[in-house]
């Protein structure tokens, strides 16, 4: 959530001041009033910004009648002043205001360009998930996140630090609980008031009422609902991370998410699969810079990683992908006998080559 300038608070003040004296007529919204309330406080959404900025712009023309734009003109302040001081622009000097809403939009618009390209998701098994019968549905209750948690290697080791999430939850955008990360099954948005997000000292607790459809019911059964065994116990989050909002270590092995822009949370059904799209692209880039198959290097990590006997096809990538990544030139490896020394010796080496 952007930090509100002085000058958009005190004309948001202004505005809210002006409209209890009775100016402004009837047309106001409410929402706008409850919008102003915020402004004057300091707050505003992500989405209040795109918003202004696109009415700041269509109604510059209702600053050109004096009574608007003329504080000292006796019919002042007309109901377009008004308006604009509830917008947070103050009509008499539009001009900063004007500015800030439109360097704010292009920016969010651009986050929101790279997070769709490369939003990220991350999966956590617990034990509390909750779903219990209420007057208003059945109700749900999980952990999207928890903190302080190491992640499984993704290949690097993972955190989330506490008040990753406060900024976005701030920012009031909406926010949906969905199937497995898919747009096409929501379950509750803490717009429409069927979800409520929050961090505690654990994580990102997430409450919803689930809804009396198809995918509600069966996740209700599924997670453990009427006496029902709970098949399902995992949970994740989509997200992306702005600029400067996660730290490495010296040599990228760990990375910790202090801020984050949450875009998502997700009861998902497949709790064994734990790879993210930071993962995939990992691999994909490693394809890239290698000319190598991404598929066959897929098969061939899996199996490294599960500890199978690799392949003659398997060993000879793995150790081209090797001798590809690595700083200094290395005798070629004659993919022969591949007892566990060995092995464990290959895994070692493509660690290496993965961190640098």
């Amino acid at each position: 959530m952007p930090e509100v300038p002085g000058y958009m608070s005190s004309a948001a003040r202004k505005g809210l001041a002006f409209r209890a004296e009775g100016y402004g007529g009837d047309g106001l919204a409410e929402r706008t009033i409850r919008e102003a309330r915020q402004i004057a406080d300091g707050q505003m959404s992500d989405d209040k910004v795109i918003r202004a900025n696109a009415w700041g712009a269509r109604h510059a023309v209702d600053l050109e009648a004096p009574q608007n734009s003329d504080g000292n003109h006796p019919d002042y302040p007309g109901a377009g002043a008004v308006a604009h001081y509830l917008w947070g622009i103050d009509p008499t000097d539009p001009g900063p205001a004007r500015r800030w809403l439109e360097r704010e939009a292009e920016r969010i618009r651009e986050e929101e360009g790279r997070s769709m390209t490369g939003m990220e998701t991350r999966t956590f098994t617990v034990d509390d998930l909750e779903v219990r019968e209420a007057p208003e549905g059945m109700s749900f209750e999980g952990y999207a996140a928890v903190f302080n948690s190491p992640s499984e290697p993704l290949p690097f080791t993972e955190t989330i630090a506490p008040g990753a999430f406060a900024r976005s939850l701030k920012s009031r955008n909406n926010v949906f609980l969905l199937v497995n990360h898919d747009p096409a099954r929501p379950l509750a948005s803490t717009r429409s008031k069927t979800m409520t997000l929050e961090e505690d000292g654990r994580g990102l607790l997430v409450k919803a009422t689930l809804p009396d459809t198809s995918d509600g019911r069966d996740l209700a059964v599924l997670l453990g609902g009427g006496g029902n065994p709970r098949v399902i116990d995992s949970m994740s989050f989509g997200f992306s991370v702005p600029r400067g909002g996660d730290k490495w270590n010296e040599d990228g092995s760990q990375r910790t998410l202090q801020q984050v822009r949450l875009h998502e949370t997700s009861i998902v059904t497949f709790p064994a699969y734990q790879a993210t799209t930071a993962a995939v692209r990992s691999l994909d880039m490693l394809a890239e810079a290698t000319g190598e198959d991404a598929d066959a290097l897929n098969g061939a990590l899996e199996a490294l990683e599960r500890g199978a006997t690799l392949t003659m096809d398997q060993a000879g990538l793995l150790s081209a992908v090797v001798a590809k990544l690595s700083p200094m030139p290395e005798p070629a490896v004659e993919p022969v006998a591949h007892d566990a020394s060995q092995i464990n010796l290959l895994k070692t080496k493509l660690d290496l080559a993965f961190k640098a």
